[in-house]
């Protein structure tokens, strides 16, 4: 925590009491009082949910004031008391809102048909027991891996869609181009089959626990962020809904239990939006499907806790959870071991 206040973070002082502190994030243009960084003052490590930024105590030092981490390392080790004051990041760019939904859907929609499938993203979908229809139906596909080929698109996109407003689009030297690491996108649907926006499973293994992020454009030229929009799929007139984190991990399980209800939240603390939607679709009874890591990871369990009591609230709900072998992580691992079994 010494470094972070001699960094000049903004801090939640209501987790400063938590193995996982919160602040805001230096790196992605993020808002005061949204902290979105994980400080975990036991492991000396920081991570951004938002932009993916991770490292720790130095590195977060030596990238905020332009220095080697040998040189951070020799700074810290003096112990100065001379501190920031702390001040919000600002985003080097106007912050822009996402056009209307029936706008985003038109354009990704768009987007998806001009994209394909490479065959280790197919590979990873069927492993995950989806079957090359259901994959199709679904809409994933590969991002462009070369800057040509994502100018290639903007330009073709471009001709029919204003892209001014649209996540994970930009403009550089005042050329339209697609932002994002590559892998392969997960359309991120609503009750009615819309897309509202687009989540990138990363190519990048390198860090196990950032595999997903959002296709956006936040705090780039002419770019727009995206929400953490809640994934809505199997069955919609069903009036049970399952609740589990993650619109890919969703999408298997409805498809592996026949179409079960899926109501998909993009985080543990994403919560924005879940009870409308919950509402919206008339479902009568809510069954939490959460991953088994809220046994051991109390950051987790506490956020798990909270979404619990904002669903309760709704009138006219019943809750329960859903339990398996916690061999298997998601409910999704889980339901694949039972085909397999079958």
């Amino acid at each position: 925590m010494k470094v972070a206040r001699r960094c000049g973070l903004v801090i939640d002082s209501r987790t400063l009491r938590r193995t996982e502190v919160e602040a805001t994030c230096p790196f992605c243009g993020d808002h005061a009082g949204k902290h979105h960084l994980g400080l975990n003052t036991t492991k000396d490590l920081y991570r951004c949910v938002l932009c993916g930024a991770t490292g720790n105590s130095v590195t977060l030092y030596a990238k905020l004031n332009n220095m080697s981490n040998y040189e951070a390392y020799r700074e810290l080790e003096q112990e100065s008391n001379v501190y920031q004051m702390p001040v919000a990041p600002t985003p080097q760019y106007t912050e822009r809102q996402p056009m209307p939904l029936e706008e985003r859907h038109a354009v990704y929609t768009d987007m998806l048909s001009h994209l394909t499938l490479l065959d280790q993203h197919r590979d990873n979908l069927l492993g995950r027991g989806l079957s090359d229809t259901r994959i199709q139906e679904n809409g994933y596909c590969s991002m462009p891996e070369t800057p040509e080929a994502r100018r290639l698109l903007a330009h073709l996109l471009g001709r029919k869609h204003d892209l001014l407003g649209i996540p994970g689009f930009y403009t550089q030297n005042n050329v339209w181009t697609l932002a994002g690491p590559n892998g392969f996108l997960i359309p991120v649907r609503n009750k009615d089959g819309l897309i509202q926006g687009v989540k990138i499973r990363l190519d990048d293994d390198s860090h196990p626990n950032r595999k997903y992020r959002w296709l956006s454009s936040r705090n780039k030229e002419n770019g727009t962020r995206s929400y953490s929009w809640v994934h809505v799929t199997g069955n919609t007139q069903s009036k049970r809904a399952f609740i589990t984190e993650g619109p890919l991990k969703g999408d298997a399980a409805s498809f592996l239990s026949a179409d079960s209800l899926f109501v998909c939240i993009g985080g543990v603390n994403a919560l924005n939006g879940l009870k409308d939607t919950l509402v919206g679709l008339g479902v009568t009874d809510v069954v939490e499907a959460m991953d088994t890591d809220q046994m051991t990871n109390p950051h987790v369990r506490q956020a798990i806790l909270a979404m619990r009591k904002e669903v309760q609230k709704i009138r006219g709900i019943k809750y329960s959870k859903y339990t398996w072998n916690p061999t298997y992580k998601g409910v999704d691992d889980y339901l694949l071991s039972r085909v397999a079994e079958a």
